[in-house]
């Protein structure tokens, strides 16, 4: 066998054919070092922007989900069946001891339970209407951050101690130690007052929850609200992307008659529609960015296949087949988009590794945006199936787009191929 049948394109496949076809085609690339240089550039550039994107959508979502969910709601949340049509009436849970069972059987340590009811507070000549959370501080403390917020006082709860927020106690004119009456409605429907002591202060940069909330220890909101040992919600905290899991193995122990088993995207929709409109927007630029990448690779590859018409009719003419020649093309296209996604992938990682640690102050823009409680430092979450991702779809479009100029490459007549000029 002749030495050039062991590199025509069109061979049977072999470790000398595979090394050659990446030879001609690492040849041709350093043979314009311009313009493979450019082509290479604007494809890591893209393959950088999407990684780090991707990356700071992460840490978006997790920071939305942090902020939203640890501040009151919890991920998972188990209330009385009936909850979700009439949020406003006491439904307290039976046999809340039944919960707490199937919590623990479930696998969820962190959860929380609470005695809800709406409430006006009064304080000299000052009123406000406001929902009261009776809570037990330990247990709250393993599902929301309200005792990270205690900005004055403390966060222990004896029997008649109430927690209020920073602005709501300026809006009242009250202080630490002062004294306000709660009147709420029982669960028997009769009007009842009690006194309390302010002992804590709290401010979650919120002022929507801020004004709206007061926490009372567990066993003093169930005396006030004639509801003894009663509880009206369990919230518990978990890996969100595990809440369904977990929601249904909660739903084994409870049964649906008498209990209602929800998750944050029944909870909180809108941060779940959110989210999801982040990611088809993410998706549609994804779409954009890379068609222009599939064009910029696919007018190289095209301008390649001119310039070298004769080398094609050579090839051709001493016995490559179209096949071939469509696969030497081919191995340039994803050779070039090999090098970009390496190039791309280095710079993301690198830029992803940044701004993990360092993060993007958006204090000015979020100062009272719900999503951004817990801290207005954007960071960036990258993971290895965001690499995985962004260096599959650079590879897929550097095939995609070398398909049309190596389709016209295996057509080229030889005889008009070895007499162009």
């Amino acid at each position: 066998m002749r030495m050039t049948d062991d590199i025509l394109p069109g061979r049977t496949l072999s470790p000398a054919l595979l090394g050659a076809h990446l030879q001609i085609a690492l040849r041709n690339i350093l043979r314009h070092r311009r313009r493979s240089l450019l082509t290479v550039a604007a494809v890591a550039f893209s393959v950088f922007c999407l990684i780090v994107f991707q990356a700071l959508m992460g840490g978006l979502h997790q920071k939305m989900m942090e902020s939203a969910l640890s501040l009151d709601t919890g991920v998972i949340q188990v209330h009385a069946a009936g909850f979700a049509r009439n949020q406003t009436r006491l439904l307290p849970l039976p046999t809340p001891k039944a919960i707490t069972i199937a919590f623990k059987a479930a696998g969820i340590t962190n959860f929380a339970p609470r005695l809800k009811a709406p409430a006006l507070i009064i304080a000299g000549r000052h009123s406000s209407s406001v929902y009261l959370s009776g809570i037990d501080p330990a247990q709250e403390a393993s599902v929301t951050l309200i005792r990270q917020k205690i900005v004055r006082g403390t966060y222990q709860l004896a029997p008649g101690q109430v927690l209020i927020s920073k602005g709501l106690a300026d809006a009242l004119d009250l202080n630490i130690n002062d004294s306000m009456t709660l009147m709420v409605q029982s669960f028997f429907g009769q009007t009842r007052t009690d006194r309390f002591t302010v002992t804590g202060l709290f401010a979650t940069g919120l002022d929507s929850f801020d004004q709206s909330r007061v926490y009372l220890s567990l066993a003093t909101a169930q005396t006030l609200l004639d509801a003894e040992d009663s509880i009206s919600e369990v919230a518990a905290a978990c890996p969100p992307a595990q809440a369904a899991k977990l929601a249904g193995h909660l739903q084994q122990y409870l049964p649906t008659a008498a209990y209602q088993v929800m998750t944050w995207q029944e909870l909180v929709p809108d941060l779940a529609q959110l989210m999801e409109l982040n990611d088809a927007t993410f998706r549609l630029l994804i779409i954009i960015l890379f068609a222009i990448v599939a064009m910029g690779i696919a007018n190289t590859m095209t301008t390649v296949i001119f310039e070298r018409f004769r080398e094609f009719g050579t090839l051709t003419a001493l016995g490559a087949t179209p096949g071939g020649i469509v696969s030497l093309v081919m191995t340039e296209s994803l050779l070039l988009g090999l090098f970009a996604a390496l190039a791309g992938s280095l710079t993301g990682f690198g830029a992803c590794v940044y701004l993990a640690r360092y993060g993007i102050d958006l204090t000015h823009f979020t100062s009272a945006n719900q999503y951004f409680v817990v801290g207005s430092v954007l960071k960036a979450v990258l993971t290895p199936g965001d690499l995985i991702l962004a260096n599959t779809i650079t590879l897929a479009t550097a095939a995609t787009a070398g398909l049309y100029p190596a389709w016209k490459a295996s057509r080229l007549n030889p005889v008009k191929a070895l007499s162009h000029v």
